[in-house]
């Protein structure tokens, strides 16, 4: 589909992506590239006009110092942000003056992303690994309705997933979307490999790499389908220095095919989205709210928010815990204020009382926060009613917990995870 597109060359910006998500917000397609692509780049994309957004010096440029006098050879306006600044109205009224053509809609999308897919795939076979996120749920709606039963999801149940989200999984794709879905019950595998192991990042390398392992298995078993379908967005490909831009932090579905699986090709039909753009694509699908509004859940699950070694019962102790805190969030209304929350299962146990008689059992703290970029976090004020609420709640229900803290660091000096 031939669109009007904007081009967003970025200088440094701190947040390389906010003049894009207001262009793309006021229905015009734009892509972002870094201050060192070539003219000859940003002409490819036959822009319709050129965005430029100043910011820290971006280091050795192709683009000189002035970068108008060399893009005026592309024979488009130009808007600096660093002359008008970063207002919707300015930007807005700039693409009007240009006539760029309000088409970039999330209608359009899906039939542009489903019409592409088939052309890419054809009678092939596809693998997706699934894993319960709006990124990979997105992917696999698209893609099975553009190519059906050429499709084959694998989900990987490591056993650190939150309560009931396993089920969730499989009644949502092979009931609501009859797509066909392999359920892959790994939780002893993975928590054998993980038993005695306590430093975080031994934890996560240990989950990633069996992931990797039981996904090669599987896309065996399956015959060694010809596309892989990843999850890939846009900020991904962004700040993983894409272009010659910048690089923000690496991305590990950025970069290429696997190397021990021999797939023809990768299908990415949401490469060129911004996670809210995601979600509206997900609701449009017709994915449950619980899975397109879904918060940002970590790679290795409750691995990282389960303190120590990880066992079965642990993990069930959080799931009950970090269960009850989501209901109540919901339930009190302040889910909406906070970007992400949920419980920690601490590595400390105390001393309490139940039924006058002496316990020793787990800490759980519980976790807000509220962020634009999750780059910096301000944790959420919440009432103190609700918390009451919620340790009790917890303390009854969960008897290995006798204690709960709410955490009231904001990132930095924390993070927003605990590991």
């Amino acid at each position: 589909m031939k669109k009007d597109t904007i081009a967003i060359i970025d200088f440094g910006a701190i947040n390389s992506q906010a003049a894009a998500k207001i262009v793309r917000n006021l229905n015009v397609y734009c892509e972002v590239l870094p201050c060192t692509a070539p003219v000859e780049k940003i002409a490819a994309l036959a822009p319709k006009a050129v965005i430029l957004q100043r910011g820290a010096d971006c280091g050795e440029r192709t683009i000189g110092r002035e970068p108008a006098a060399d893009i005026a050879s592309l024979g488009v306006p130009v808007l600096d942000l660093a002359a008008c600044g970063m207002s919707e109205a300015k930007i807005d009224a700039f693409l009007t003056e240009v006539g760029a053509a309000r088409e970039w809609t999330t209608d359009a999308f899906i039939e542009e992303a489903i019409a592409s897919i088939r052309e890419t795939v054809g009678d092939k076979r596809v693998l997706l690994a699934m894993s319960g996120g709006v990124d990979s749920s997105v992917c696999a709606v698209l893609v099975h309705r553009a190519v059906g039963k050429q499709l084959t999801c694998v989900f990987v149940d490591h056993g650190l997933m939150r309560k009931d989200e396993p089920e969730q999984v499989c009644r949502v794709f092979r009931d609501q979307f009859g797509i066909d879905l392999v359920h892959v019950d790994g939780e002893a595998r993975f928590l054998g490999n993980l038993k005695g192991v306590t430093d975080p990042e031994q934890k996560r390398k240990i989950i990633g790499e069996t992931f990797i392992r039981v996904f090669e298995e599987e896309a065996r078993k399956a015959g060694e389908p010809d596309y892989l379908v990843q999850g890939t967005i846009y900020p991904d490909i962004i700040e993983s220095g894409w272009d010659g831009g910048k690089q923000v932090k690496s991305h590990h579905n950025v970069g290429g095919l696997p190397k021990n699986i021999d797939f023809k090709g990768l299908v990415e039909p949401i490469k060129y989205l911004f996670k809210d753009e995601v979600r509206r694509v997900a609701l449009k699908l017709g994915l449950p709210e619980s899975i397109a509004m879904r918060q940002p859940f970590p790679g290795p699950g409750l691995g990282v928010r389960c303190i120590g070694e990880l066992t079965k019962e642990k993990l069930d102790i959080l799931r009950e815990a970090d269960a009850i805190f989501r209901e109540e969030m919901a339930e009190s209304g302040m889910a909406a204020q906070a970007s992400q929350y949920f419980a920690i299962l601490t590595g400390n146990r105390s001393v309490g009382v139940k039924d006058d008689a002496r316990t020793y059992a787990y800490t759980v703290a519980l976790r807000a926060v509220r962020t634009g970029d999750f780059m910096t976090a301000k944790f959420v004020h919440l009432p103190m009613e609700m918390l009451e609420t919620v340790s009790e709640r917890i303390t009854s229900a969960v008897p290995q917990v006798n204690r709960v803290v709410y955490d009231v660091t904001s990132k930095p000096p924390a993070t927003i995870e605990w590991e």
